[in-house]
């Protein structure tokens, strides 16, 4: 899938100047969510309950509290208590309640939900193995530590704040709140 529409970096790249990295991480989150809208409909496995069958796989014990899937996924916990009894339905997860507080209950992945997750995640290596036939095999190599290394900068970037920009045009302001981001699972243990 060719983009017509090429970032231009700003700036130089650079350890002082990460305009071309800024301008190739969002390029490349477009490039994600244009393919994963398409696959979509070919591999059948989409959003939150993907995602949420994901963070339970890293989750220790592959179980977590609901706010804490909603944290992982990225969404707001409204939205993971709608995805849930779809999962449990599907035989994909189940909840037991928490021995130390009754109000609160743990999302447990089950086997067939690691089955599932395992065969989605089979297909999805192989589309992007063939895609990356063209890649040289040491940059494929290098690519997950690289981007760790990128995930653990943005999340430290977003831990720091920053300028609040007033002056912007009504169109380009926030219209919604934000998640605070969050290290994945296998990140927080790679963070220093």
């Amino acid at each position: 899938m060719a983009s017509t529409l090429a970032p231009k970096p700003v700036g130089t790249s650079g350890p002082d100047h990460p305009d071309e990295v800024i301008a190739a991480l969002a390029s490349l989150i477009r490039a994600s969510r244009a393919v994963a809208r398409q696959r979509h409909d070919q591999l059948g496995a989409s959003g939150t309950p993907l995602a949420v069958l994901k963070a339970l796989a890293h989750a220790e014990d592959e179980q977590a509290r609901p706010g804490d899937l909603a944290v992982a996924a990225g969404v707001a916990p409204s939205v993971v208590s709608r995805v849930l009894p779809r999962l449990e339905e599907d035989g994909l997860v189940t909840r037991r309640r928490d021995e130390a507080d009754a109000r609160s209950c743990h999302i447990i992945l089950t086997p067939e939900g690691r089955e599932q997750l395992a065969a989605i995640q089979r297909e999805y290596a192989e589309l992007l193995g063939g895609a990356l036939v063209d890649v040289p095999p040491e940059e494929v190599r290098r690519m997950p530590q690289t981007l760790g290394h990128l995930e653990r900068a943005l999340l430290r970037a977003a831990d720091q704040g920053g300028p609040r920009h007033t002056g912007l045009a009504p169109s380009l302001r926030p219209t919604h709140a934000t998640t605070p981001l969050q290290p994945t699972p296998e990140n927080r243990q790679e963070s220093h």
